[in-house]
């Protein structure tokens, strides 16, 4: 799950506020850039000579060059920034504001550890007034409008009921503005500024906060190319240690199997031969795992009950219950590979059947934790999902390399069981 994708709007489709009589030709935050008119707190003035013309759009291009320079400055440790760096993106908001001279600032980007939009960064605005589940684009009129249009939005010269009303109940009272923050149809988050002089923001403004947005984006779009990127070659490792698996470990069960399934008796040297044979399966299959550690989900800071109350909003069709033993809790390291589990499992379930429960539990039998997702609703005489496969078998893979076990199948009429098997230590933290 990532941040919701939008329509590409280039700077000649974005558009500005309504202003009556404003016919001019837009800047890039939808600003009006009109040649022979000047806008004043009534409305516009006489006609200005092109000199003055002349002088105030080398203004804003000396504003919007000077606010880049500070931007890029500030943005010097975005590479190891994370939704958690509040440190880094208080900082930002404060170049922001001394650059544009705004008062305060907000910045609220999707953090995809936490699968939700929040506050990361703020000037002179305590983030504590804000919830800790995240807020919703559904609260935010202003904010989506500035997303959907890719433009600065400023909230003293919007019109109309919904645009209107202020977005947030947690934001200060106050001239807001709002600044969106995407790049290539994604977007990231909003940045909230506020100012005191009552009066719109100039056009100069507007396009030092809109280059501003821009920088966070481009920062944040790389961060996910790579991410893509690592995603691609995991996904190749994958694919070839599966094939490894079948040519050296399922050729040699099956051979097992055959001797095994024939009734002789195994005695001399096709006894030693069939001990052999187990021996370097299990040499095979160490070998193997050994290799790099795979991942089958993005880290995250989320923890097992918080996403089982995400999926519940999420999936409010289904009745999702939920038995966590009171005190056992899933080692950070493996929330990843516990999370993507229960996740494949509920979207298995929802896709090859019709469940009206999905049932998780989380309990500890001495050294091992274990995770179960029950559905019911299967399609399938034998109660199978088709295609239930690829996900889940990934994630066995993983669950192998940490020390665990995950298992799924039928479990009555039209029942499915997932079941993960997790020690209660990230193996690999304590060998290493």
């Amino acid at each position: 799950m990532g941040p919701p994708r939008a329509p590409v709007v280039g700077p000649s489709t974005r558009r500005s506020p309504v202003v009556a009589g404003d016919r001019g030709a837009r800047g890039p935050c939808g600003a009006s850039h009109t040649p022979s008119r000047t806008r004043t707190p009534r409305g516009y003035a006489a006609p200005v000579t092109s000199e003055a013309h002349h002088a105030e759009h080398q203004s804003a291009a000396v504003v919007a060059a000077d606010a880049l320079g500070v931007f890029v400055r500030a943005m010097a440790g975005i590479e190891q920034a994370t939704p958690e760096s509040a440190g880094f993106y208080d900082g930002l908001c404060e170049a922001v504001c001394r650059a544009v001279q705004v008062d305060r600032a907000v910045m609220f980007l999707y953090d995809e550890g936490r699968r939700r939009v929040r506050p990361v960064g703020s000037h002179l605005i305590d983030r504590e007034r804000f919830p800790v589940e995240g807020v919703g684009i559904e609260d935010a009129p202003l904010s989506r409008v500035a997303l959907e249009e890719d433009r600065v939005v400023d909230a003293l010269d919007t019109t109309g009921d919904v645009l209107g009303r202020p977005d947030l109940a947690q934001l200060p009272e106050g001239d807001l503005a709002y600044v969106p923050i995407a790049a290539g149809g994604t977007w990231y988050g909003v940045m909230v500024v506020e100012q005191s002089s009552g009066e719109p923001l100039e056009g100069p403004q507007r396009d030092a906060l809109w280059i501003a947005g821009k920088v966070v984006a481009f920062a944040a779009e790389a961060r996910r190319a790579t991410r893509h990127q690592e995603q691609a070659r995991q996904l190749e490792h994958r694919l070839l240690l599966v094939r490894q698996v079948h040519e050296q470990v399922i050729q040699r069960l099956f051979g097992l199997n055959l001797v095994l399934g024939s009734g002789a008796a195994l005695e001399g040297e096709a006894l030693e031969r069939a001990r052999t044979e187990v021996e370097a399966t299990q040499a095979d299959l160490r070998q193997l795992l050994h290799g790099p550690q795979l991942t089958t989900g993005a880290p995250t800071a989320m923890r097992l009950a918080e996403e089982v109350e995400r999926l519940r909003r999420a999936h409010a069709t289904v009745e999702l219950r939920a038995d966590l033993e009171e005190g056992v809790e899933i080692p950070l390291p493996l929330e990843s590979l516990a999370q993507s589990v229960l996740g494949e499992a509920v979207r298995n379930a929802l896709k090859h059947g019709e469940p009206t429960i999905l049932h998780v539990s989380l309990t500890r039998r001495d050294d091992a934790l274990s995770l179960t997702i029950d559905s019911d609703g299967v399609h399938g005489a034998a109660g199978a999902p088709s295609g239930s496969g690829l996900g889940l078998r990934l994630a066995a893979v993983e669950a192998l390399q940490v020390g665990g076990l995950l298992e799924f199948g039928a479990r009555g009429e039209g029942e499915w069981r997932v079941r993960l098997l997790l020690p209660t230590t990230d193996e690999n933290e304590v060998g290493g």
